[in-house]
């Protein structure tokens, strides 16, 4: 058995403490066995199957000659090696010996193929693991270009080296283009300031005399333009790979362009150069770069060296604007992490005695709130924009305007009732800046208790009720929509956001499938409570111009008509409305009332007190029956739409009041000039059932009025 190795197995399942040569072995049931000249007197024809060495206590059941496996050169057992810190001049004793096996602990190739084994100043065969000399080396040469970024050998995965591929082949191209710029293309100062010596007129034969001969001499002129287009295009090509990719080469492109110096010379009039092209580069490339690490689920180790990375960077004096545009806030920071889960209410916080804002770049604003809408975590982006800080107050202030929204995603409706009217530290409140088509949106949450689907409110067509929401009372929303309506000038003139607060106040707490307000009947109250509320809402009023609060008392929250209260409420701030300014079309308010025309005559009845404001009403509403393309009567309609304008067509006709006479004679008039147009037109059939079943004394003495009812009775 001479020349192989042997594999014992110990019968000795305890475990028990020998000064025996072979007590280091007590831990093993399984030994390998240095070559014995003992068990090598053993003749093949008197061995035996098994072996017992009574001296061990071991029996040898199987036996052959070991295999090498691949090893670095310091872990090899034929050849003695000899370590050293950082020897690179010349091998050190027997170290540039190697077997079959050896392998080069720098290249990670086999010690026979490596090309530097034993060159001098770069002794490949002296490295091993344990100098963090050689290390360094093995990293710089397994992780290549990358070394740069300080990037761990395990970090390394594709993405990063096919960064480094694009790098490398980036770094080539941006050679030749820069060695051509630097070599500068032959001109003259003429060739830029146009010549105006009078040797170049056309009568002269002398050319370029004395006096010009500086401004024609041979110059060198330097264009950065290609360079700077090479770059862009580079930076474009890449926005195309994967982001961990994509980052690595903005860094690795932005440290290549701040090593670029703009020679001594001339340059062309609106050409590129240095100082004007690199920072625009830059500024491009941090911009990527802060949305990256944001939207990017870079690990945090991962952002930390890209970080890092920028600020070793050496940033030439037409770039110290960018010196800190990288430090961008993790999503594991702790002032960040605080802000986000509500125990930070302010975004600052004190480090060593000195205060730090929550304050970051506007594109880092744009990217998490992009982020955080991805994630449906509405209530976290409305505490982060609460208290983030950035350099565009006005871009922050659209974010900001968004809140009251947000919340209502998250179901805190109230909350979001109340953020309308809260002041931010750029601007007023979001209130005074809502458009009426945010403000029907709005409207719509509060009163429903259900959002649009998505994060685009205005379009999408389906809407959804939030887990865990609380609805908000009507008159609350009532209360919202008066006090925005005092804020907003814009709303406060429009017509339309009245219409839409009226249909809130006759809705009820769910939508139609088109998304409208369902229309309710509510119950005529007696006069006296009309007039009781009448009273009190002016003083209500009166209070919000001044306080800019409502309070309401308690007969508006009264167990017998607390809905018809909040109609009269918002009718009688509509008659304020009407006083402080006429309208251009109150056709769309008056239809607002839908079925609860005894709201109208409420109206009616409370402009009386300024007959010029009611007849401008009027006349008002009798030029928008008149505009020809107002296809309130000639349209096609639902059932629905079709009951509340019979009944809105019946109140005008049936209403006693000597000034309505005159838009009921235009009604009239109207519809018996248009009866064939008018024919297919559903609400007619209901207009008939209306006048047939109710008689209207006042008009038994007209013509056209009883012309038209004999018309309408063949309809029923």
């Amino acid at each position: 058995m001479a020349d192989k190795s042997v594999i014992v197995i110990s019968d000795d399942e305890t475990d028990t403490e020998s000064e025996s040569p072979g007590a280091d072995c007590k831990d093993s049931s399984v030994l390998l066995l240095e070559e014995n000249s003992d068990f090598g007197s053993v003749s093949d024809e008197n061995r035996s199957d098994e072996m017992v060495d009574a001296e061990f206590g071991l029996s040898i059941t199987y036996s052959r000659k070991a295999e090498v496996m691949p090893h670095a050169r310091y872990d090899c057992t034929s050849h003695v090696f000899c370590q050293s810190e950082n020897q690179t001049s010349r091998p050190v004793g027997t170290n540039s010996d190697f077997c079959e096996q050896c392998y080069c602990y720098i290249c990670d190739k086999l010690a026979s193929e490596c090309q530097s084994w034993i060159t001098p100043s770069f002794c490949h065969c002296n490295a091993h693991k344990r100098s963090p000399f050689w290390k360094s080396w093995r990293d710089q040469a397994l992780i290549g270009a990358l070394i740069v970024f300080k990037f761990d050998l395990l970090e390394i995965d594709a993405d990063l080296r096919h960064a480094e591929s694009l790098l490398m082949k980036f770094d080539a191209d941006l050679t030749v283009e820069h060695d051509k710029f630097m070599m500068g293309t032959l001109s003259s100062l003429a060739a830029i300031y146009s010549c105006s010596c009078c040797c170049h007129n056309q009568y002269q034969t002398m050319v370029n005399c004395k006096r010009c001969s500086s401004k024609h001499e041979a110059i060198l002129i330097y264009n950065y333009s290609n360079v700077y287009q090479l770059v862009l295009e580079f930076l474009e090509k890449a926005n195309g790979e994967k982001p961990k990719t994509f980052a690595v080469v903005l860094l690795g492109a932005a440290q290549r362009i701040l090593l670029h110096k703009q020679p001594l010379g001339h340059s062309m009039p609106n050409t590129r150069v240095v100082p004007e092209a690199v920072p625009l580069l830059l500024q491009r490339i941090i911009e990527i770069l802060q949305r990256l690490l944001v939207v990017s689920d870079f690990p945090s180790s991962f952002s930390k060296k890209l970080i890092d990375f920028y600020k070793s960077l050496f940033l030439p004096p037409y770039c110290r604007c960018f010196l800190n545009c990288l430090n961008v806030y993790l999503w594991e920071d702790s002032l960040l992490v605080s802000v986000l889960k509500g125990q930070n209410i302010t975004g600052e916080r004190v480090v060593k005695g000195k205060k730090e804002v929550l304050f970051e770049s506007i594109h880092v604003v744009l990217a998490r709130t992009e982020k955080l809408r991805e994630q449906n975590k509405y209530r976290e982006l409305a505490r982060y924009l609460k208290v983030v800080r950035t350099n565009n107050r006005a871009e922050l202030q659209r974010l900001k305007d968004q809140i009251p929204f947000f919340m209502c995603k998250h179901g805190d409706f109230t909350s979001a009732g109340h953020h309308l009217f809260h002041s931010h530290d750029v601007s007023c409140c979001t209130a005074c800046r809502l458009t009426p088509r945010q403000f029907t949106m709005y409207l719509k949450i509060l009163r429903t208790g259900q959002v649009p689907v998505g994060n685009e409110p205005f379009y999408s067509g389906v809407w959804e009720t939030p887990t865990g929401h609380v609805p908000v009372k009507k008159s609350d929303v009532i209360k919202v929509g008066l006090r925005i309506l005092n804020r907003n000038a814009q709303l406060y003139m429009n017509p339309d956001s009245w219409a839409d607060l009226i249909q809130v106040s006759c809705s009820d707490s769910k939508l139609a499938q088109d998304g409208s307000f369902i229309c309710v009947a509510w119950k005529e109250p007696e006069e006296t409570f009309q007039q009781s509320i009448r009273e009190t809402a002016g003083l209500v009023l009166k209070e919000l111009e001044t306080k800019q609060i409502i309070i309401l008392p308690k007969q508006f929250y009264s167990s017998y008509f607390p809905d018809e209260a909040m109609l009269m409420l918002v009718t009688q701030a509509l008659v304020q409305r009407l006083i402080h300014a006429h309208m251009c079309t109150v056709l769309n308010i008056a239809m607002a009332f839908r079925r609860n025309m005894w709201a109208l005559k409420y109206l009616f009845k409370s402009l009386s007190v300024r007959l010029d404001v009611l007849h401008a009403f009027l006349d008002c509403l009798i030029k928008d029956l008149n505009e020809k393309n107002n296809t309130l009567l000639t349209r096609t309609v639902a059932q629905s739409d079709a009951e509340h304008i019979g009944h809105f067509i019946f109140f005008l006709i049936s209403y006693e009041h000597a000034v309505l006479r005159p838009v009921a004679h235009r009604i009239v008039d109207f519809l018996l000039e248009h009866w064939n147009e008018l024919q297919n037109c559903p609400w007619q059939r209901n207009l008939a059932t209306l006048l047939q079943n109710q008689d209207v004394t006042h008009w038994n003495t007209s013509n056209s009025f009883l012309q038209l009812k004999n018309k309408l009775r063949t309809l029923v």
